[in-house]
């Protein structure tokens, strides 16, 4: 018979080895939003912008105070396993970030949000997803469009030197609630000042009277030729709200885009965040 503490220490020794990946840095952006920095044990992955991956924690792992009570707890030694998009280049070979929003009565973001530097958690190896730039011609204008933390694929493409290289023009569009959700509106305010053809367009539908920035829902930059688009030069990206994505792609396909998928090549390209 195999004595009780080694069938334990064997089953901690499991578990462990399910946690991949080390948590390098986290930065709060609001209380509801995180900017996620993990580094793989086995390194960081080849991927390609846009692309996503599987982050877990255990069910036995913590929620922060004040979230809303599960309906059903998960097992504490199933790992708990989400996707989200890489906000990070595949130039940046230290860690793999992630743009998070934590949902009350998320199984895992409940979870990720008690996570700080040096915490453990599981990152898959496999990188994975269609929603990239592979494909498209490199003269072809890119237009992305986003709403909270459906940003992060886009991210990651304009943090890549080749998406910026060509004579192409690249729209970032980004929607938020309020002004405090733009997480990235800095770097991509310097990416405006100093590269040539790029323009960031943040928006947000709850911003306050008074506020100097633009106010409404994305559709209004459309709505008020804001945003004028040409099938024939442009390439378009959604990512975000499905009300968004569905309200925008039926107005575009009108216009004359055409959804790409495998088969049919073409210049909507659409990423429904849940």
């Amino acid at each position: 018979m195999i004595p009780q503490d080694v069938h334990f220490f064997r089953r901690e020794r499991y578990i462990g080895g399910m946690l991949n990946s080390t948590v390098v840095s986290r930065i709060n952006v609001t209380p509801e939003l995180m900017i996620l920095r993990v580094r793989p044990d086995a390194g960081v992955p080849q991927f390609l912008p846009g692309q996503y991956v599987a982050l877990g924690l255990l069910g036995s792992a913590p929620r922060y105070e004040g979230a809303e009570e599960e309906v059903e707890a998960p097992a504490p030694d199933k790992v708990i396993k989400r996707a989200y998009s890489i906000g990070s280049s595949p130039d940046e070979r230290d860690f793999l970030e992630f743009y998070i929003a934590v949902v009350p009565s998320g199984v895992l973001t409940s979870r990720l949000a008690v996570l700080k530097e040096g915490d453990r958690l599981f990152c898959q190896p496999k990188v994975t997803g269609t929603f990239t730039l592979d494909g498209v011609p490199e003269h072809k204008n890119l237009v992305l469009v986003s709403t909270g933390t459906g940003l992060a694929p886009f991210m990651s493409m304009v943090r890549t030197s080749a998406t910026l290289l060509g004579a192409r023009a690249i729209t970032v569009v980004h929607g938020v609630r309020y002004p405090q959700d733009f997480a990235y509106a800095e770097e991509l305010g310097t990416l405006e000042n100093t590269s040539k053809g790029f323009a960031y367009l943040p928006i947000a539908s709850r911003a306050p009277e008074g506020w100097p920035g633009r106010r409404g829902r994305i559709q209004k930059l459309f709505e008020e030729g804001v945003l004028s688009l040409d099938p024939d030069s442009d390439h378009v990206f959604l990512c975000g709200n499905p009300a968004m994505i569905d309200e925008l792609e039926a107005d575009l396909t009108n216009s004359g885009f055409v959804v790409h998928s495998k088969k049919t090549p073409g210049n909507l390209h659409i990423e429904k965040y849940w």
